[in-house]
């Protein structure tokens, strides 16, 4: 089986353009089948998850997002319009234009937590959210780094392309997991991004407190954590997404521990990633 693929650009407002690299099987699929929307992490492209979509495009349609300021898709020249509710309408924008009647929303990292804000808002038609499949999401609550240096480092993590680069090396990846070319495909993203929406992140998303909408959650979760993640290790996912899921009314949330992952775990281990998706989606 095999899968086409388009690229598609949709405006959402006079100065946002969202770029979209759209997926279909060629066997075609039935009525019930959702299109899986794949939502990137703070300096990310619709190309992120490109290898979890080569698995999954065979089965499933997809759509690879780049948010606002990200890959090819323009953003306001305003600092503060990158808020993850300014991500969460612009995708409920794409997802009513392009019509679809049956989404599951991947989001890694930022990417989560814009997926966490959607399902809360319950702004989509009744039914077609059928459920979220979080990879190494940020917390709906609001991070405060520790030291305010962190915060400047994190600014300018991705200025040029030795910052970027080491971030990844550092910070992101388990040791050994990426090769060299990749490692620089992966920078290429975080440099190409406009100048807002690098700040924005670190200087107010990561603080944005969505837990009002995350408390509104009511679809099937499951949560994907990778064993070495530093930035979202295993035991937050586990307290501060599963269980949080689970201890409201009608919670549904799974947790999948990926062996040998850091933080990149869409580009760390794309076929775990793709599987624990599946397995998912099987159970809707």
């Amino acid at each position: 089986m095999a899968s086409t693929t388009t690229s598609k650009f949709i405006r959402v407002s006079s100065d946002v353009e969202i770029e979209l690299s759209l997926t279909v099987p060629t066997g075609g699929t039935n009525e019930n089948t959702p299109s899986l929307i794949f939502l990137h992490i703070w300096g990310g492209s619709s190309k992120s998850f490109g290898s979890v979509i080569e698995i999954l495009s065979p089965f499933y349609p997809t759509i690879g997002v780049s948010l606002r300021g990200w890959g090819a898709s323009t953003g306001p020249e305003e600092p503060t319009a990158y808020k993850i509710t300014d991500f969460a309408s612009d995708v409920e924008f794409i997802i009513k234009e392009l019509n679809l009647k049956s989404v599951v929303l991947v989001g890694h990292s930022m990417g989560g937590k814009v997926s966490m804000a959607i399902a809360g808002r319950h702004l989509l038609p009744a039914g077609v959210l059928k459920g979220l499949a979080l990879v190494g999401p940020a917390p709906p609550g609001p991070v405060h780094l520790p030291d305010p240096n962190m915060k400047d480092a994190q600014v300018h993590a991705f200025d040029n392309m030795e910052n970027a680069e080491g971030v990844i090396r550092t910070v992101l990846s388990a040791p050994g997991n990426l090769t060299d070319e990749v490692i620089k495909a992966v920078a290429e993203d975080m440099v190409r991004g406009n100048k807002w929406a690098k700040y924005a992140w670190p200087a107010y998303g990561m603080e944005d407190d969505i837990t009002n909408l995350f408390e509104h959650v009511d679809v099937p979760v499951v949560v994907l954590a990778g064993d070495q993640d530093i930035l979202e290790p295993v035991e937050r996912m586990k307290t501060d997404i599963r269980d949080k899921i689970n201890n409201m009314p009608g919670g549904r949330a799974s947790l999948v521990v990926v062996e040998g992952s850091g933080h990149l775990i869409p580009v760390e281990k794309p076929k775990e990633v793709a599987d624990a998706i599946k397995q998912f989606l099987q159970m809707l």
